[in-house]
């Protein structure tokens, strides 16, 4: 090697940079502007809305989603679960068991969600006084409820809750002096007609179930403006309220139980039927928690869009499940309906 290629060997070792400091400056503008746009194109990763998403979508977004499809998952298996459970002769006259049996379950998933690692809500003490009405309108419309699915078909059911919103609407105009507006109206006045075009017959045909049908979204509509009023009252969120009445409400159901219920041979019945039993808890616990979750990390408004998904889920299902083949104006009904209670939702929002 010549004295001057040591000496620029020399050089190039000492500049670092793999010899990047004797290119040309052409070479070396190059380089910097290929660092530059790969720095760009780094912050721009990072700050696009696609980034975001995705970076929402692992926490935020999934977590609101599994919300979503737990609550919906649990709403529609527990309307086919109870009409399984009510099929066996034995279990159809152990409604209020039942019901305690959900209660039960809702209350034990609750105080797990409220401890650590959980730590959805933070629980609360209230005095039994402030609750009991509350719990009895929550036997209530539980009891009752399950007594329609009973009695009535999944649809003819299913249908018949959707006329909670215009029962709320009722009650706080007679009760409470509270108006609605003319579109609120209009919205309730259509669910009301697509409500009976698809049951005019089935409630003929059924009296009694059409009756206790009513009776359990009336009760329905109580219990949901009593909520509102009791977490106003009582300065507390939904879920440290209802962690207060489902033990209460479990008590007032054991005591109607010896009145009400026949207890059942549980070794007679089917092994498929009595693990839905047990099954059906779960469900209500999931159903009742994750509602709260919804309406905690979205909105009303979600909810009830979710709502109304769930309607039209179990509906279907039902008309499938009773070999039902919809007419047009079963089509029409639920079409009616399902819109009415979208529209009071949103301008409700």
């Amino acid at each position: 090697m010549s004295k001057e290629s040591k000496l620029l060997h020399q050089d190039l070792l000492r500049s670092g940079d793999d010899g990047r400091a004797h290119m040309p400056d052409l070479e070396k503008q190059v380089i910097i502007q290929e660092k530059s746009q790969d720095a760009e194109l780094s912050c721009w990763a990072r700050t696009t809305p696609i980034a975001a998403w995705r970076f929402k979508a692992s926490v935020e977004d999934w977590t609101n989603f599994f919300c979503v499809a737990l609550n919906t998952g649990a709403t529609v298996s527990i309307v086919f679960a109870n009409k399984v459970i009510f099929s066996d002769p034995q279990l159809r006259h152990f409604q209020v068991g039942t019901a305690a049996w959900h209660f039960a379950a809702t209350t034990l998933v609750l105080i797990m969600a409220s401890m650590r690692p959980f730590n959805v809500f933070k629980p609360i003490k209230l005095p039994v006084k402030e609750v009991l009405s509350i719990s009895i309108l929550f036997v209530g419309f539980l009891v009752l409820g399950n007594l329609s699915l009973a009695l009535n078909d999944v649809s003819f059911y299913q249908l018949a809750k959707i006329m909670t919103a215009p029962m709320v609407v009722l009650i706080n105009f007679v009760l409470f002096k509270k108006h609605t507006s003319f579109q609120s109206l209009s919205a309730v006045l259509v669910s009301c007609v697509g409500v009976a075009l698809p049951n005019m017959a089935l409630i003929g045909s059924n009296p009694i179930g059409a009756l206790v049908a009513v009776a359990a979204f009336v009760t329905t509509a109580f219990y949901q403006i009593w909520i509102g009023k009791k977490v106003e009252e009582l300065n507390v969120s939904a879920p440290q309220l209802l962690l207060n009445q489902a033990p209460v409400a479990v008590l007032l159901l054991c005591l109607l139980l010896p009145f009400t219920d026949t207890i059942p041979d549980f070794r007679q019945i089917q092994p498929e039927i009595l693990a839905t039993f047990f099954m059906s808890g779960i469900l209500a616990a999931g159903l009742n928690l994750s509602q709260f979750l919804i309406i905690g990390r979205t909105s009303a408004v979600t909810f009830n869009v979710v709502s109304n998904a769930k309607n039209v889920i179990i509906i279907v299902l039902g008309w499938y499940t009773a070999n039902h083949n919809p007419s047009l104006m079963d089509f029409a009904g639920v079409f009616l309906a399902l819109t009415g209670a979208a529209a009071y939702s949103w301008l409700r929002r």
